[in-house]
């Protein structure tokens, strides 16, 4: 994984002499419905212990308004003198956005199924998550977005070990998007777990670049602000998306 790592920051840090693109990127606005495939190495770290994973996701466009991906993570955990490897828990999400003016409404409703192959990489339930977003076009190159989540427990396959999700997300997504190909995007969150009444307030900020009008490359870095939830104290992710045109 830390091979992983290294070869996309070299990739990273190299891209701005290679390509100056013509057109803005895409696929970094919400509102973007593409068919795209990317690859997702994330390291999150909470007290003691980490997880480092490895995301494939694949999304299909549907005429440019429906839409389906799927998420596997393969996952390490590491803390409280333990380590596991495996699979995680598979995701599935169908969508469907109608836009305006300067105006985006998307819907979505998305399934977690416990896969993971051990208890220390996945939720050990069956979960239900609608979300909605809302996007604001301020011009070519800024745009804005309001994104609700809510996990919803359908059915826990072992309570002993895993309460059931009631929680929800609540994001302020801002973006930049250069006219040669790089990006910005500001990604604050409110997470409020309803089970217990706690919330966290967390930050992401994420920089990108284009390889070529097909493929981008980018970094993505959060923290914990704060609230009475800890669920992680830091995150890091590199990506990168092939997209279809």
């Amino acid at each position: 994984m830390k091979k992983i790592y290294g070869f996309l920051l070299c990739v990273f840090m190299v891209v701005p002499n290679v390509y100056a693109a013509d057109d803005t990127a895409r696929g970094v606005n919400p509102a973007d419905n593409l068919t795209k495939i990317e690859f997702l190495p994330q390291l999150r770290a909470f007290g003691d212990s980490s997880i480092t994973s490895l995301t494939l996701k694949y999304d299909h466009a549907i005429r440019g308004v429906f839409g389906v991906n799927a998420e596997l993570p393969l996952l390490r955990y590491s803390g409280h003198g333990t380590s596991d490897n495996g699979i995680g828990d598979l995701t599935l999400r169908g969508r469907a956005q109608h836009t305006w003016g300067r105006h985006t409404l998307i819907g979505a409703t998305e399934f977690l199924f416990p896969t993971a192959t051990e208890d220390t990489l996945g939720e050990q339930q069956y979960t239900f998550d609608p979300i909605l977003g809302y996007v604001y076009s301020f011009g070519h190159n800024i745009f804005g977005a309001l994104v609700a989540k809510q996990f919803i427990s359908l059915h826990n396959t072992d309570p002993d070990i895993a309460p059931d999700i009631n929680q929800g997300q609540y994001r302020i997504l801002l973006g930049y998007i250069s006219g040669n190909g790089w990006w910005a995007l500001a990604d604050p969150q409110v997470w409020v777990n309803f089970e217990t009444g706690h919330q966290e307030f967390a930050a992401e900020l994420e920089l990108g670049t284009m390889l070529n009008k097909t493929t981008g490359v980018w970094i993505r870095a959060g923290h914990r602000l704060g609230g009475n939830w800890r669920r992680n104290d830091w995150m890091v992710m590199m990506g990168i998306r092939f997209m279809r045109f």
